[in-house]
């Protein structure tokens, strides 16, 4: 296949999968939510569950929590060519940082899936909480107490592993070992993302609980565009041609 044919396919596949998981993001979990409005989690189990996510999906039926954990995992692999795509901008792509790099992120699309799945199950265990008479709270709390546990190691994992590789790739830009500019550091999905976050203090609405859930993915989307954009290709080593 053509190396330029590849890069081409590399930011569709890219573009798409950010846009899958932006609509996967919004749906099963873009709510914005008062906890007072669910006193049985803000003030009666307050010691007892993690009060933001117990009423952050209170508001989403079942279908909805569930396309949203689909549409995102079930697409998470149209992604690995965007980190290859990455990998393409290096000087020296037989270098130490530039294979280590390849390989966390690699890596951190490899964890996504399950982070974002995780939500849907934590989701539906508190809503049954809300929706069961309390005799049979004590059990579902201890449930969705695993669920939860499940979700922070899962979900936290892949977030931290995914800013380090993005992080690791900005630093390597800004020093010089990329074909882009110094500059372009500053546009990666961590950096991106950051600049995301005066997006908090807007007023309580279903945008803000939308954008707030997907930032990551939005910069991701923004990231592969302006790379599209403005560096659509990347110098080849060796022959044109990858068979």
């Amino acid at each position: 296949m053509l190396y330029t044919t590849k890069i081409k396919w590399s930011f569709i596949a890219s573009i798409l999968a950010a846009v899958c998981w932006i609509i996967g993001d919004m749906f099963v979990a873009g709510f914005d939510v008062d906890p007072r409005e669910y006193p049985l989690f803000s003030e009666t189990y307050a010691d007892q569950v993690d009060v933001g996510i117990a009423v952050l999906m209170l508001k989403g039926a079942a279908a909805r929590l569930m396309f949203g954990a689909l549409i995102a995992s079930m697409t998470a692999t149209l992604f690995l060519p965007g980190v290859w795509l990455a990998y393409q901008y290096f000087n020296d792509r037989s270098r130490w940082y530039a294979w280590g790099t390849y390989f966390v992120l690699i890596v951190s699309v490899m964890l996504m899936p399950l982070g974002h799945a995780d939500f849907y199950y934590t989701g539906e265990i508190y809503k049954a909480i809300y929706h069961t008479d309390p005799v049979a709270h004590p059990y579902l709390l201890e449930t969705a107490s695993g669920f939860t546990k499940v979700l922070y190691i899962a979900w936290g994992t892949a977030i931290v592993v995914l800013m380090v590789g993005w992080l690791l790739f900005s630093i390597l830009v800004f020093m010089r070992k990329t074909q882009l500019p110094r500059w372009a550091a500053f546009i990666s999905p961590v950096f991106i993302t950051i600049y995301q976050l005066p997006l908090r203090f807007l007023p309580s609405s279903a945008l803000k609980g939308w954008l707030l859930a997907a930032g990551f993915n939005i910069a991701y989307l923004i990231f592969f565009v302006l790379l599209w954009l403005l560096f659509k290709k990347p110098a080849a080593q060796g022959s044109a041609i990858d068979s």
